[in-house]
């Protein structure tokens, strides 16, 4: 039988009064997700590592799962390759600290002589990669720089080869976003790959791909990376769990490599240690039940993706071209990202309307509409009245940046969603405007 999709279906758990566009924050979790995770809430509570009769339906969950996800990303070997982890933050975390950590097992052990490991990111991370590089390089752990964007947003190919050259040796990790979580710009990770391998094949090279994951093309080898982020909460899963790919050919060659010259090595010492779940890898007891929504939310991705690009992509511009064809402030309403469609994801509109503050609006609109004025990871209590960093590194005019809207659709926003919002912006926006 043919399975139906529920593409631009309202869904119960919804406000009737308030429009969601903030897909990009975080997803309501799928009603086929909820469905295949119900058994595990009512039935099957069985510890997977025991070997009875109710532990086996959850082994078996957690096997499937895998493949799940495997397949998804392009992986190879799902038991050896896919870890799940409990958020994009851990997995973008543990993917830097084993680049570390193999870097500084074949570092020299001299203290006089011995290096710091450097990564190299962009200037439009996600707080998960800036904010913890940071942090380890304040405990002198690691050296790091970043890659400047364009005016679209896009980060400098040019400028990464040159830190490339700079840090040459030093170089053990590239960490660079698939698509940027504001903006929508999709990252040239392929191009940042292939210069990384070339100057140094030893150089772990990850992508954040939270955003992209469902919405652009995402295949590990297509990409030529050796870690991948996925969460589960931007593609109709629970919060609180997210999977990292890590390419066991590289880890692998790295570990035999630094054992041979008499060092020792555990590119996994950074997970949790204990028990022998996720083959070793990160202790602890598996969160079936979410592991299980992950699973079948990268299923539902996989097979809906034309669809869902089509639909999201449909109802962005029908967004934009309803703000743009305003009598009220259509005039100043601009679009911030890749001019270029095939840059951007397809569900992500961020749109400057000049001379209105954005987080004053979505504040006073927060019963109508609920929206960002930037990542929510950086948001504050008045709906955002700093100006992104994303913005800034973009080099947007300030009047525009303060009155930038992030507007994310998804799966279910529907026509009517969309004329309401645009109602309750051009309303709020036109009297900001009229009472300067």
């Amino acid at each position: 039988m043919e399975k139906t999709s529920l593409l631009a279906t309202p869904l119960k758990c919804m406000i009737p009064t308030c429009v969601y566009l903030d897909y990009n924050a975080t997803t309501p979790i799928f009603p086929e997700v909820c469905d295949e995770m119900l058994p595990f809430m009512r039935t099957h509570f069985g510890n997977p590592s025991s070997i009875h009769a109710y532990a086996v339906p959850c082994s078996v969950a957690i096997d499937v799962s895998r493949e799940r996800v495997r397949k998804a990303l392009g992986a190879t070997n799902g038991k050896k390759e896919i870890v799940f982890t409990s958020c994009g933050t851990e997995s973008d975390n543990r993917a830097i600290d084993i680049a570390c950590d193999l870097f500084n097992s074949s570092a020299s052990s001299d203290e006089a002589t011995r290096v710091l490991p450097h990564v190299i990111s962009t200037a439009v991370e996600h707080p998960a990669v800036l904010v913890y590089l940071e942090s380890e390089r304040k405990a002198k752990r690691l050296t790091y720089s970043l890659v400047p964007v364009n005016e679209e947003g896009a980060a400098d190919v040019e400028a990464f080869e040159k830190q490339l050259a700079e840090f040459r040796d030093r170089v053990c990790c590239v960490t660079i976003m698939q698509a940027n979580n504001e903006t929508g710009a999709v990252q040239p990770v392929r191009a940042f790959a292939d210069l990384a391998k070339a100057t140094n094949p030893k150089i772990l090279v990850h992508t954040d791909a939270a955003q992209s994951f469902g919405k652009v093309k995402l295949n590990a080898d297509d990409l030529n990376v050796d870690a991948i982020t996925i969460v589960g909460h931007k593609i109709g899963a629970p919060k609180g769990i997210a999977a990292l790919f890590l390419r066991e050919s590289f880890l692998s060659e790295r570990t035999k490599e630094i054992i041979s010259n008499g060092c020792n090595v555990d590119p996994y010492r950074s997970f949790l240690k204990g028990g022998g779940q996720e083959g070793g890898k990160r202790a602890g007891t598996e969160n079936v039940l979410h592991i299980v929504g992950l699973g079948k939310a990268c299923e539902i991705a996989d097979e809906e993706f034309d669809a869902f690009v089509a639909h999201t992509k449909r109802m962005r511009d029908l967004l934009f071209e309803k703000l743009k064809a305003s009598t009220k402030i259509g005039d100043r309403v601009f679009a911030n990202g890749p001019k270029d469609d095939a840059k951007r994801l397809p569900n992500t509109l961020s749109v400057a309307i000049k001379g209105v503050n954005a987080g004053a609006l979505l504040v006073e609109l927060k019963d109508q509409l609920a929206a960002s004025a930037g990542a929510a990871c950086h948001s504050s209590e008045d709906g955002g009245g700093a100006i992104s960093g994303v913005l800034l590194a973009m080099r947007l005019e300030e009047s525009l940046a303060r009155g930038t809207l992030r507007l994310s659709v998804g799966r279910h926003t529907t026509e009517e969603e969309i004329s309401r919002a645009v109602e309750a912006i051009e309303a709020v926006a036109s009297r900001q405007i009229e009472n300067k």
